[in-house]
């Protein structure tokens, strides 16, 4: 399978000129999350969710509408932007793409044609979708390929140690559990938005989420998990989990509950491409 038959060819663009807003506005009427910058013909960067959240002014500063649209609109694409973009030709294999995206953590890739010109995107879920037509058992089960040195959170914990786990381990997501058993999933999403919440109220502080969440506990934050697998769920089906709950991630628990280890794009990516496992 080549990338031409995974991607989508139908791209929006960005300028570097164009602000931050105008670009955002693409972004969540597309359901994107990232845009490749174009000038001249050319491209020069790639805009992503992750850069726009960097870039724009935080609603808990206390601004008001008008401050906040004046901030945002004075930042523009080009300052924003992530250089230099990694690529992929149309006429590559998509083992190839597969391989950048999982060495370059990246989940998205420009595709250019043969003449070096924008001709389509590849995304994670581009890969994946195309994958679910992959012989089931060339994969094996979930046991085989999860992750089993799993970062995790005590339900009890407070929530301030809950936000800093989420900091050193750079993940967005952390099993939340009773003893052994998976209660819960901590979003950092949800950890933000609490943080914030409190700032708007008592400002600003140099103790951070340490101040701002106490007394909350990670049980006040937690959600109920999305989904679970168990250990000799086919990969493939797996797969074909996330791609309908729309995740990037699933945890792995027995007949009693207990987490036994995630299931990540990675992983299976990893798989597609007969690499090792990720070491436990």
């Amino acid at each position: 399978m080549l990338v031409r038959d995974a991607m989508h060819p139908r791209v929006v663009t960005a300028d570097p000129n164009e602000t931050l807003p105008e670009a955002v506005v693409k972004m969540q009427e597309l359901h994107v999350k990232r845009l490749p910058v174009m000038h001249g013909g050319r491209l020069v960067g790639i805009l992503t969710d992750g850069e726009v959240r960097q870039h724009l002014p935080t609603l808990d500063e206390g601004l008001t509408p008008w401050a906040f649209a004046g901030r945002a609109g004075r930042v523009h694409v080009r300052e924003a932007m992530r250089i230099p973009v990694f690529t992929v030709l149309a006429t590559e294999p998509l083992n190839r793409a597969m391989t950048v995206m999982l060495d370059r953590r990246v989940g998205g890739l420009p595709v250019l044609n043969d003449d070096g010109q924008l001709c389509g995107m590849l995304t994670l879920t581009d890969v994946l979708r195309a994958s679910t037509h992959a012989a089931r058992l060339e994969w094996g089960t979930v046991e085989q390929h999860m992750t089993t040195a799993v970062v995790s959170v005590p339900v009890t914990a407070p929530a301030a140690d809950g936000a800093a786990r989420l900091t050193v381990s750079r993940l967005h997501v952390l099993p939340v559990l009773d003893g052994q058993t998976l209660v819960g999933l901590l979003h950092e999403r949800d950890v933000t938005q609490a943080v914030g919440r409190a700032q708007a109220i008592h400002g600003k502080t140099l103790m951070g989420a340490q101040f701002l969440l106490d007394g909350r506990t990670v049980r006040d934050l937690m959600r109920a998990p999305s989904g679970v697998l168990r250990e000799s769920t086919p990969l493939h089906d797996a797969l074909t989990s996330m791609l309908e709950l729309d995740v990037h991630g699933l945890p792995v628990i027995d007949l009693d509950g207990t987490l036994l280890g995630v299931v990540t794009i990675s992983d299976v990516l990893r798989a597609m491409l007969r690499r090792e496992p990720h070491p436990s």
